[in-house]
């Protein structure tokens, strides 16, 4: 069967028509003995006679003589006309025949330069599309595989080929590609980047599965190579425990000035547990509160009565200093701490490296035996209940699901958090689609690698100086300048309603190159100001449709 065509509706419609026709048999069978034809009652003649009849041949060599029996065939013919047209026809026949008119294109058109041309279309790259696409950055996709190229073509400009061939290459305008992203295995991504050598010097970035593979993948013309996984188990690492980070701030993202954006977990034993947003305790560390997440949902620029609760994640703006205050105060007294990590593949093995360099000896949870002594490890399934409880998951301050699998990862997660109420769960998720449900399972922090991989890419592509950058969970950030004759000028925020209206918010302003953090209802905005809004793609756009894109 054609990999186009909707397997399950075609099953549905056969499985249904055999049903039919075995039921219209067996009372053809019992009809022909009423009728004292009992020479008739076979069950080939039935079977043969109700499909004469429903397909509306009828050849008329058997026929039935009595009310009852010609009753019979009036309803297996009526309902032979409705089967094929609600369940064959659109089930079997209609999607064969769009499958033949819909040919998978082969090249580019003529027209496209300076793309981004990517080899490998997967989870690691879904992110980095999407975003490309909604900002308007032209991009063509080299996929092999003809499953994921039909799921593909209709959305993004596709050619179906084998990038690993120089005539593809060649119908994917590689002379005039302006960078290359390959995205298979390491060993094909190898096959792929040498071929590409062959025919053009362009700047090739090559994600790489196993960081011991980077310097082959370089030796065969790589310009970069980039390891998302083990940039994850880093960027875990540092959000999880700041004495990994020390002044660093994973997930930065720099406003202006000495200004910056960051997430700052409130773990276990934090003092700003069950605080107010306009506690003494918070307005002390001199950082501003931009939005808070708590399990998934997030809240653009709180109200100062809104309590955060443990296991929650604060967005803050500030300078270093206010920013590390704001940090040791979420993390609470570490020397009570107790990290859990549950799997040791790439992104769990990168993870614990990094804590155990800071001092930081976890527990890891693997059904591999690893035979190691830097620190202690329990050997089974990470989704089993016993398997954790061996592990002390009821005593851990943190747990780090780190499974290549999401959907043990979601049981792992729903496991550790009946165990655990009161932990820090960190999960891992490799396709963008698992984040809900890992945070519906009860994770605190949902660490996606795709969105790890395209904000790595998108910093390579875009400069430095766009307008909207790529943050966290789908948020978006934008700089947006407030000129002499816009719509914003002289009105305050509470009147401009942002979160009310658009879903977004004002996080802070640069004032003539004075920060403004503590802003209010009552904050007037003034032409000149360059406004830093935060939110949702859809608030962004709603926004712009409204106010412009630069006032």
């Amino acid at each position: 069967m054609v990999e186009s065509i909707d397997a399950r509706g075609a099953a549905r419609a056969v499985f249904f028509t055999v049903v039919i026709v075995a039921v219209y048999s067996a009372i053809y069978m019992i009809l022909m003995r009423y009728e004292g034809r009992s020479e008739l009652a076979h069950p080939m003649n039935a079977v043969y006679w109700v499909v004469m009849t429903i397909t509306t041949v009828g050849y008329g060599d058997i026929v039935f003589s009595s009310s009852l029996g010609r009753l019979f065939s009036i309803v297996v013919s009526l309902s032979g006309i409705a089967l094929v047209f609600a369940f064959v026809l659109p089930g079997i026949v209609t999607p064969w025949f769009e499958h033949l008119g819909r040919e998978l294109p082969e090249r580019v058109p003529e027209w496209m330069s300076g793309h981004i041309l990517i080899c490998g279309y997967g989870p690691m790259v879904e992110r980095l599309t999407e975003r490309l696409d909604e900002m308007g950055i032209e991009f063509a996709i080299v996929e092999s595989r003809e499953s994921v190229a039909r799921s593909i073509f209709k959305r993004y400009i596709t050619v179906w080929g084998d990038p690993s061939d120089v005539q593809v290459l060649r119908n994917a305008n590689i002379s005039t590609a302006r960078m290359v992203m390959v995205n298979y295995t390491d060993e094909v991504n190898a096959d792929v980047i040498l071929t590409i050598r062959e025919v053009s010097r362009v700047e090739i970035i090559a994600m790489v599965e196993d960081l011991r593979h980077s310097r082959f993948l370089s030796y065969a013309g790589a310009s970069r190579v980039l390891s998302p996984k083990t940039m994850l188990g880093t960027f875990v690492a540092q959000i999880s425990n700041p004495s990994c980070g020390e002044c660093i701030f994973p997930g930065a993202v720099q406003l202006f000035g000495t200004l910056s954006l960051v997430e700052v977990p409130v773990l276990p034993g934090s003092p700003l547990s069950e605080r107010e947003i306009s506690d003494p305790l918070l307005i002390q560390t001199g950082a501003a509160i931009a939005g808070l997440w708590k399990r998934g949902e997030f809240m653009p620029r709180p109200a100062g009565t809104e309590r955060i609760s443990t296991g929650s994640v604060v967005l803050a703006v500030g300078d270093s200093e206010q920013l590390m205050r704001l940090r040791s105060l979420g993390a609470g007294d570490e020397m009570e701490k107790r990290f859990l990590v549950v799997g040791y593949g790439d992104v769990g093995q990168r993870l614990v490296r990094v804590l155990c360099e800071h001092g930081v000896v976890p527990v890891v949870v693997d059904r591999r035996d690893l035979a190691t002594d830097r620190f202690e490890h329990v050997r089974g399934d990470g989704y089993s209940e016993d398997v954790l409880v061996r592990a002390g998951v009821k005593e851990a301050t943190c747990i780090m699901i780190m499974l290549n699998n999401d959907h043990d990862a979601i049981y792992a997660t729903l496991v550790a958090r009946n165990l655990n109420p009161d932990a820090f769960i960190i999960a891992r998720a490799n396709h963008l689609k698992t984040t809900e449900k890992l945070y519906r399972a009860g994770a605190d922090y949902v660490a996606s690698v795709p969105m790890v991989a395209s904000k790595m890419l998108l910093n390579m592509i875009t400069p430095e100086s766009e307008d909207l950058t790529i943050l966290y969970e789908g948020l978006e950030l934008r700089r947006y300048e407030v000129r002499r004759r816009s719509h914003m000028a002289r009105r305050t925020l509470r009147e401009l309603a942002l979160i009310e209206r658009f879903g977004c918010a004002v996080v802070a302003i640069n004032r003539a190159g004075d920060a403004l953090l503590s802003l209010s209802g009552e904050t007037e905005v003034l032409p000149g100001d360059v406004l830093i809004l935060l939110g949702p793609p859809g608030s962004m756009d709603r926004f712009s449709r409204v106010f412009g894109d630069g006032g």
